[in-house]
C-alpha cells in the first residue's frame, strides 16, 4: 500500500539517517560497533536495519542499509544503502562524502553531496530531474545558509561532546535543525521487543527548522523521534526508537549488536 511506502522513504531519507548515531561513545578510540534493528509499524515487521560503525582515529566510516522483511520484501523489494565519510577535528564530526542510494519495485534514486572542509558544498546531485525553478531554489538555500553538515555527523558531535553544531543540516532533499528533549527514564522489562531490559535513557529529537531544497513551503510531517538508550562499554546504545508522524507511527527494536575494539 502507499502508506507502506511512504513509511520507508521517510525512515530512510532522513529518520534513520538522524538517531542512530546516538550509539556513538563518549571517547573515541579506533572502535567498530555493528547493529540490526527491526522496523515495526503497528504489529507488521516491515524492515530491517543494519549498519556499521567505524572510528579509526580522526576519521569515521558508516554503512548503513534498511531492507524490506517478508511479505513487505515481495512486493516492494525495498533496500537503501547509504555510505558516510568523514573527519573528526576540533571536536566536530565533518564529514566528507554522503551518498545514498534507493531501489525498490516502485522507485530508483541516489542523492550524493560532496563537502568541503569548512561546511560549505562542494557539489550535490540527486536522481530526480529538476527544473530550472528548483535548481534556483536549492542554490538559493546553500547560498543563503552556507555551512551544512550530514544528519549523521551532526548527532555524533552532539552526544559525544554535548555541542551544538552552528551548522543546518542537509540530506539531499531538505535542510533542516535539530533539538533534544532529555525525558525521565524508562524500565524496560523482559517481554519487550528488543533484547535489552533495564533502565533506559529517553530523548525526544525535534526538528524545529525545516525546508524542502526543492519544493517551497514543504511541509515537515515528522512530529518528534523518541530514544530510549542504554551504556555498554561507555557508548550509548538505543534500545528502542519511537517515530511519531502526522501521517504514521512505527518502532524500531534492537535485535542484535557488537562493539569490537
Amino acid at each position: 500500500s502507499s502508506i507502506v511506502v511512504l513509511l520507508y522513504d521517510v525512515l530512510f531519507m532522513r529518520i534513520f539517517f538522524i538517531i542512530f548515531f546516538i550509539i556513538y561513545p563518549y571517547y573515541l578510540n579506533s572502535k567498530v560497533i555493528n547493529l540490526k534493528y527491526e522496523i515495526d509499524w503497528k504489529s507488521i515487521h516491515l524492515a530491517d536495519l543494519f549498519w556499521k560503525i567505524k572510528i579509526e582515529e580522526n576519521l569515521y566510516e558508516i554503512d548503513f542499509t534498511i531492507k524490506s522483511y517478508g511479505m513487505t520484501d515481495k512486493i516492494y523489494g525495498y533496500e537503501s544503502i547509504t555510505k558516510v565519510s568523514g573527519e573528526i577535528k576540533d571536536d566536530s564530526f565533518n564529514p566528507i562524502i554522503y551518498k545514498s542510494k534507493t531501489k525498490s519495485s516502485r522507485q530508483d534514486r541516489f542523492e550524493n553531496i560532496i563537502f568541503n572542509k569548512n561546511g560549505t558544498i562542494s557539489n550535490i546531485e540527486i536522481s530526480k530531474e529538476l527544473s530550472s525553478n528548483q535548481i534556483n531554489l536549492q542554490n538559493t538555500l546553500i547560498n543563503d545558509y552556507q555551512f551544512f553538515t550530514d544528519p549523521i555527523s551532526q548527532l555524533v558531535q552532539y552526544f559525544i561532546y554535548q555541542t551544538d553544531s552552528e551548522r543546518l543540516i542537509i540530506d539531499g532533499i531538505n535542510i533542516y535543525e535539530l533539538s533534544s528533549n532529555k525525558k525521565n527514564t524508562e524500565n524496560f522489562k523482559s517481554n519487550n521487543p528488543s533484547i535489552y531490559k533495564g533502565n533506559a535513557e529517553v530523548i525526544d529529537l525535534a526538528f524545529p527548522f525545516f525546508k524542502g531544497l526543492y519544493k517551497e513551503n514543504k511541509k515537515n510531517n515528522l512530529e518528534v523521534i523518541t530514544v530510549y538508550s542504554f551504556e555498554k562499554e561507555k557508548i550509548k546504545i538505543p534500545a528502542k526508537f519511537k517515530i511519531n508522524s502526522k501521517k504514521f507511527k512505527a518502532n524500531l527494536y534492537l535485535k542484535k549488536y557488537e562493539i569490537l575494539q
